[in-house]
């Protein structure tokens, strides 16, 4: 079989479609290929050299021009990329040939589906919808339960006994400022909420300001705050002179603790209820890692808070801390490129190998960064009013970089790297 993945960035709007082919052959050394655009599809013919000594190449030419004038018939091996399902291209478009090693990429220009050419286009009254939607989170935990917190890790018993709190509350939107919560002074408030930070030096000073009643549960996005009273003895008198919440029993990261306050990350706690054990948060479309799971949803709700409003989406800027020590941060910068990007991939149940059936999906593209400190350019983003950000736990960082890693692959390695960020996308 000639392709062994395909992947297209289909941006309709621009009349552009970047092409990422994987091949089970290595053009290193010899590129016999021919590449022929048509309006509804892609062909590849390669010409196996080496197993036919009645053909010669013409050495002054590129592999691909000197194949122009032979027919499709004399390929040894032929595939078929359909498209026209999805958009209509202009023959002989293609630009940005690069083939290495075993990766063939390029550009090509597209037309409308619906009607149109080019430089006009037919856009019907009932435009589709294709924006991501953000799957709202499955809170597992009602007012009416009494329910026991325990390390996901170990199972070690957290909490002070069964719990059952008075008020459950979701936690204001990233984007608004601390002044805004309250009709009054905060000063004499005893409910607040440290918010994600656009700045570290805020972060003290707004979780000081977050204090919930013992029978309170606070939560926003995947992590919630409660009470240190809810917890058992033996867990506050371990983690007495720590900032970072561990287990007692495994040394598990948990959380972060902040005087009287313990906030803990979803993907590190389950509930006990009678003989049911799960986490407080889950996700209905699940990648089956309830940490790449958070990471995800994190990201996609901050890029949805931060475009709420405006018309256009922009790109977003965000940075997820985490502490790995009660004196050290690691930084992962996330620059949001492109929210609603229609991506175009090879069914992997079709095993025709002449013929390879596409499917279309919406994904986040973006580049990061992995910044294993405080530095100038972190510095930089998280003075600039613009850029939003958050903590996560040490789980959620080492998973969510490992999703990033394998999604970058899914492009040539010459074009995974930009101005020292990688570029990858957000779910599979």
């Amino acid at each position: 079989m000639l392709v062994k993945n395909i992947f297209m960035e289909l941006r309709s709007r621009l009349r552009s479609c970047n092409v990422y082919i994987t091949t089970n052959i290595d053009f290193k050394k010899d590129c016999n290929l021919k590449i022929n655009i048509q309006s509804n599809c892609i062909v590849l013919n390669y010409y196996d050299y080496e197993n036919d000594d009645t053909i010669t190449r013409r050495d002054s030419l590129s592999s691909v021009e000197s194949l122009s004038d032979y027919s499709e018939d004399e390929s040894d091996v032929t595939c078929i990329i359909p498209i026209q399902e999805f958009c209509f291209i202009i023959p002989n478009s293609m630009s940005c040939l690069k083939i290495e090693k075993n990766t063939i990429s390029f550009r090509i220009l597209t037309e409308p589906k619906k009607g149109g050419n080019f430089y006009t286009e037919i856009i019907s009254a009932e435009t589709e919808n294709k924006e991501i939607k953000v799957e709202k989170l499955n809170t597992n935990l009602k007012l009416d339960n009494e329910v026991k917190f325990a390390c996901a890790n170990c199972s070690n018993i957290i909490s002070n006994n069964f719990v059952k709190f008075n008020r459950i509350l979701e936690l204001p939107s990233t984007n608004l400022d601390m002044s805004e919560w309250f009709c009054h002074g905060n000063g004499s408030h005893s409910h607040g909420h440290g918010h994600d930070h656009n700045h570290t030096s805020q972060s003290q000073s707004q979780t000081d300001v977050l204090k919930p009643n013992k029978l309170d549960f606070l939560y926003r996005l995947t992590f919630f705050v409660v009470n240190n009273n809810i917890l058992s003895e033996r867990s506050n008198k371990f983690n007495s002179k720590r900032t970072v919440f561990h287990c007692n029993r495994c040394l598990a990261w948990l959380g972060l603790k902040s005087k009287d306050t313990v906030k803990l990350y979803n993907a590190d706690i389950k509930i006990h209820n009678t003989n049911t054990e799960k986490h407080v948060f889950s996700h209905k479309n699940s990648l089956h890692n309830i940490s790449t799971d958070d990471f995800i949803y994190t990201i996609e709700s901050m890029t949805r808070e931060f475009n709420l409003g405006l018309q256009y989406t922009i790109m977003c800027k965000i940075v997820l801390e985490c502490a790995i020590s009660d004196a050290k941060k690691q930084y992962l910068l996330i620059w949001v490129m492109d929210r609603e990007l229609q991506v175009l991939r090879n069914i992997e149940s079709h095993k025709q190998s002449d013929i390879i059936l596409l499917q279309s999906s919406l994904l986040t593209k973006i580049l990061y960064k992995i910044e294993p400190e405080l530095n100038n350019e972190v510095e930089t983003w998280l003075s600039d009013p613009t850029v939003v950000s958050t903590d996560i736990s040490k789980s959620m960082f080492s998973h969510g970089v490992s999703h990033l890693e394998h999604m970058s692959l899914k492009v040539p390695e010459c074009f995974r790297y930009t101005n020292g960020y990688c570029v990858s996308y957000l779910k599979a």
